[in-house]
């Protein structure tokens, strides 16, 4: 039988080791516009951005260690950069009545938990920095229900089986900034054309926000927006269908591969060293 009382008391005391800016946005999001904000102690990682935040929210504090973060909390989000887990958590005393929620990107959960020496539940996460403004679905593998309380709040959980598909999940958020760099190419294509630099990336931020807002409406399917979107032999589907071709499209699949199997190699070299 689930306790959801105790889930719900796991989630009223948040600890938050490393805090960079997933964990900024996190913060800002558990506390910005909330009524009944939970308590939320942090690392002195990061100090400058951790003071910033317990000096903008009363229910946040600045612990003295990581271990400090820990006896406070019943939920600790395990933020640090993957390269600084082996100094930032090994010596750690953590109780097996805590939930750890990892967001370490590439990190597999006995690695955490061997790192650890724990036997508290470990969840891995994605929150992405939307979290902030609540617009967010994260995905956590496994499901737990005291994550799934804690990324609602947030915007939603969205909770996978296996490791598999969360790396298959991981390899997908690997897109981001490549959409970015499709814009930025946008703007340079224009600007060789003779239109102000300013002037592009104000029309393509207007153009694509307004992608934003069909994306939000989850009764198409994401097919039917490219259809909906067209006119056909018009502009939309002359480009779509010259530069985003198949063999463009392969190349996008095996890059997602190639990123998939190192994600899933990681995993295997954590496994290998258990």
């Amino acid at each position: 039988m689930v306790n959801r009382a105790k889930d719900t008391a796991v989630t009223e005391r948040i600890g938050i080791i490393g805090v960079g800016e997933i964990a900024r946005a996190m913060v800002e999001g558990l506390c910005e516009g909330n009524e009944a904000p939970p308590e939320i102690f942090l690392s002195p990682r990061g100090a400058d951005t951790a003071a910033e935040l317990a000096d903008r929210y009363p229910t946040v504090r600045v612990c003295s260690g990581n271990q400090d973060v820990i006896d406070r909390a019943g939920l600790i989000v395990i933020a640090v950069r993957p390269d600084q887990r082996a100094e930032a958590l090994p010596g750690l005393m953590v109780p097996a009545d805590r939930v750890v929620v990892s967001v370490l990107a590439g990190v597999a959960i006995d690695e955490v938990r061997r790192t650890l020496g724990t036997e508290a539940p470990v969840v891995r996460a994605i929150p992405l920095p939307a979290v902030r403004s609540r617009t967010s679905v994260t995905v956590i593998c496994p499901d737990h229900p005291a994550a799934a309380a804690l990324f609602d709040t947030l915007g939603g959980a969205l909770p996978l089986a296996d490791e598999a598909s969360f790396n298959v999940f991981s390899a997908l958020t690997g897109t981001i900034t490549s959409h970015y760099q499709y814009l930025a190419t946008l703007t340079e294509w224009a600007t060789g054309h003779g239109v102000p630099a300013e002037a592009a990336d104000q029309y393509l931020r207007s153009l694509f926000q307004d992608v934003g807002r069909s994306l939000g409406d989850g009764s198409r399917p994401l097919p039917r927006l490219v259809a909906d979107h067209e006119t056909p032999n018009g502009s939309n589907e002359r480009i779509r269908t010259t530069w985003f071709d198949e063999k463009n499209a392969g190349a996008l699949r095996e890059a997602l591969d190639g990123l998939l199997a190192h994600l899933e190699g990681s995993r295997a070299a954590d496994l290998g060293q258990s």
